[in-house]
């Protein structure tokens, strides 16, 4: 086995590593019928706190982790991609032309992942005119639809593919930005979190993130503190009525941000605007951080808002209101939610979460893991009660995780179902393992064991997505 292959497997912890690509490898060799080939990954990843803050310009602190998609992939002649999922239960194969207006698969179907990720690039290098094509065998161990990111991971390994065959490169922090964008191809309308923890992942580092601009600071995991994964084994969909209810809050919060402009305006005289809750710091506007918040708190005193009350506010018409702030990705409108917008509560949310993401990188840098568990179940709490993410499953899941042992347990990713992480004291791990498999796995007809190992495993910060280097014999 080659030596650089060696080395990258045991950096990045991944035991299975070995038969996976050798499968693949063999696999390409049988059936794709071109040479020049070579291999690229993409992991996918954790969020130890900081949920729904980065696309409000707040900071958010991921972890890339020892799950990815891995591919064999050549240039090919013509201007198509074809991309086909080897996995032991594949998706089967996806064709297109590149285009600079490449028509989506009906919503829902997953090569619009790889869509996004190639109309995003074609934008990029439009000034070369065709690019060239590639042929892709991949197959992956990330669950999907967990909240572990397997759809922008899909995107980021898209991109890297289609940047190596056409010799190519974007700086990572570049690329993470222009994939976050090109990610609402598919009608999602997130930040961009997900393609940069799978971009700019640091083996044995978690990465505290800021955004607009994108910054990473990597953060070193202590070895005696282990992060687990469990799947609620509800499925974390972003389509139809679940996109709805993901894009709902990121809708909220653009009403959010429209009153406080409307009111740091007002109380400034200042005509630079607010973009995002994250511009209010002593950086971007004229008051200490203490006013800026005294300010902000009164702007938005009630738990929800209707429509009308929100245009009366902001003096505009309520169609107007509608039309700017609450257009899903197709130009139709959400419809205005029964129980209103909801702004004081992801407002409180947001604005926590940002303060939370702040003393978790402190916590994690002294390694404390005590202090980081309590504040990975505030954060729960406060995606629970305040953004409404949460599920029955979930809860259920995170209690039995404490129950166990766990310093700190919290749902990870956009919500609504998919997975929890918590923080287990590494001589801990195997007996809380253990627990959790009887307590939550059994009860559902689930066996312990390796049967487990796609819904309930440990995991460890990995490097981020690309190229590999080296190939197997």
């Amino acid at each position: 086995m080659d030596a650089g292959f060696s080395d990258f497997v045991k950096t990045n912890y991944l035991s299975d590593a070995e038969p996976r690509y050798r499968g693949l490898a063999e696999d390409w060799r049988a059936n794709a019928k071109l040479s020049g080939w070579s291999f690229a990954r993409a992991p996918g990843r954790i969020n130890l706190i900081g949920e729904h803050t980065d696309y409000n310009g707040c900071p958010a602190f991921p972890m890339p982790i020892d799950r990815d998609f891995i591919a064999v992939f050549a240039a090919r002649e013509e201007p198509v991609l074809e991309v086909s999922d080897r996995s032991r239960k594949g998706y089967g194969s996806r064709r297109f032309a590149l285009e600079r207006e490449i028509p989506p698969y009906p919503s829902g179907d997953w090569g619009n992942y790889l869509k996004a990720a190639a109309q995003g690039i074609m934008a990029y290098l439009e000034e070369r005119g065709e690019l060239t094509g590639a042929k892709v065998y991949f197959s992956g161990n990330i669950p999907p639809s967990a909240g572990l990111s397997s759809s922008s991971a899909l995107v980021v390994l898209t991109a890297v593919i289609l940047l190596s065959v056409n010799q190519r490169e974007i700086p990572s922090l570049e690329l993470a930005s222009l994939l976050a964008e090109a990610e609402r191809y598919v009608g999602t309308q997130g930040g961009g979190m997900d393609q940069a923890a799978c971009l700019m992942g640091r083996s044995g580092s978690a990465l505290k993130m800021d955004f607009f601009p994108l910054a990473v600071t990597p953060a070193a995991v202590p070895e005696d503190l282990i992060f687990v994964v469990a799947h609620s084994m509800v499925t974390a969909d972003k389509t139809g009525a679940a996109m709805d209810r993901y894009n709902r809050r990121s809708m909220e919060c653009r009403l959010i941000t429209a009153l406080l402009d409307r009111e740091f305006r007002i109380r400034s005289g200042s005509s630079s605007p607010i973009r995002f809750i994250g511009d209010l710091k002593p950086e971007v506007l004229p008051f200490s951080e203490e006013k800026i918040r005294e300010i902000a708190d009164s702007a938005i005193p009630y738990p929800s808002y209707s429509l009308k009350q929100i245009a009366a506010i902001l003096g505009l018409p309520a169609e107007e209101v509608a039309g700017r702030f609450c257009r899903r990705k197709d130009g139709s409108i959400l419809p205005e939610p029964e129980d209103g917008f909801k702004l004081g509560m992801r407002y409180r949310h947001v604005v926590s979460e940002w303060e939370r993401v702040e003393k978790a990188m402190d916590a994690l840098t002294r390694g404390d893991g005590r202090r980081l568990g309590r504040l990975m179940d505030e954060s729960h709490a406060s995606c629970r009660d305040l953004y409404e993410i949460s599920c029955p499953e979930l809860e259920r899941l995170t209690e039995t995780a404490r129950r166990h042992g766990a310093l700190g347990s919290r749902l990870t990713g956009a919500g609504f179902g998919g997975c929890t992480i918590s923080l287990v004291p590494q001589a801990s791990v195997s007996d809380f393992l253990e627990k959790l498999s009887r307590d939550y796995y059994l009860p559902l007809g689930m066996e312990g064991g390796s049967a487990l190992g796609d819904v309930l495993f440990p995991c460890r910060a990995v490097d981020g997505a690309g190229v590999l280097p080296w190939r197997l014999p």
